[in-house]
């Protein structure tokens, strides 16, 4: 009976810590959703969506991480997002889409006003819950802290791998938690995520050093490479496929049964149980990093 009652207490306690262990990845789309059929298209919808004047006219995520009492908020920005400076001065082409902003992570009290502001009417914003266990949670709580350690978030960019030390976009930024964690699993990389080719000839720096102009890459790149042209491979995160995502689990809720819908004001979400899954154990970056060379 002794025993009984402490497997009984031994289960409650996991299933409270569990309930304060998660992780959280909030999704905002871009304004009219980015047209990534072909390199002209995506320059004249990336043109609507800043000419809309919303905020995160691109799509954004936030991280939100809960171990304990301890709550965590942030996401990857760039802080000087020149990008129509990169295009029209530069002359980068689709070379933007390897350039390197200057970027940093945001502060807590800020993703906190933000996503209370967008839930409001719960339009722009849905979610993603994930419980952990307390070794998943350990090492994600381990992630962010070299992340700010390293200062990793010196570098905003679509094609830069966080858990490479290369910076991040606000998108990979998210994902990389999940890696870190070990539950990001087959649907969610297809469903979320995008691979295009690059064609070399409308990509100017970093990419090649001649330039390209932003004229030249509407009136000419109408299709991406085809596997024979010269390119360069671009795998990113997208944010509008983040959100659909997310959106098409609410309306199969009654049918698909393995996540919970939960509700932030208007905004609706998904909750998962991962911490049945074990912590990963292996390294955590996927390249040694001297801290010494990373200022």
């Amino acid at each position: 009976m002794k025993k009984l009652i402490f497997l009984l207490t031994l289960s409650s306690f996991n299933l409270m810590a569990n309930t304060t262990n998660s992780l959280t990845l909030y999704f905002i789309p871009s304004p009219l959703g980015l047209d990534w059929s072909s390199p002209a298209k995506l320059a004249v919808s990336a043109a609507k969506n800043r000419l809309r004047f919303q905020s995160r006219f691109m799509g954004h995520v936030f991280v939100e991480l809960q171990c304990g009492d301890k709550i965590e908020r942030t996401g990857m920005v760039g802080t000087n997002f020149d990008y129509l400076n990169q295009l029209l001065i530069e002359q980068r082409g689709l070379g933007v889409l390897y350039h390197s902003f200057a970027g940093g992570l945001e502060q807590s009290a800020d993703v906190e006003e933000e996503i209370k502001e967008l839930s409001q009417d719960g339009e722009r914003l849905n979610f993603v819950k994930f419980k952990l266990n307390e070794g998943q949670c350990a090492r994600v709580v381990t992630y962010l802290k070299e992340y700010r350690s390293y200062n990793v978030g010196r570098y905003y960019g679509l094609a830069n791998r966080p858990l490479y030390a290369e910076g991040s976009g606000c998108s990979a930024f998210g994902a990389s938690f999940l890696e870190v964690a070990g539950i990001l699993d087959t649907e969610m990389t297809e469903a979320w995520s995008q691979t295009v080719l690059i064609p070399l000839k409308y990509a100017g720096p970093p990419l090649k050093t001649e330039g390209v102009s932003l004229w030249s890459l509407i009136m000419n790149a109408q299709s991406w490479a085809p596997e024979k042209e010269v390119h360069k491979k671009l795998f990113f995160w997208n944010p509008d496929r983040m959100f659909e995502w997310v959106k098409g689990k609410v309306s199969k809720a009654n049918v698909e049964k393995k996540f919970t819908v939960i509700a932030i004001g208007k905004s609706k979400g998904i909750e998962f149980d991962k911490s049945y899954l074990p912590a990963p154990t292996g390294p955590i970056w996927q390249q040694h990093l001297d801290k010494n060379l990373i200022k």
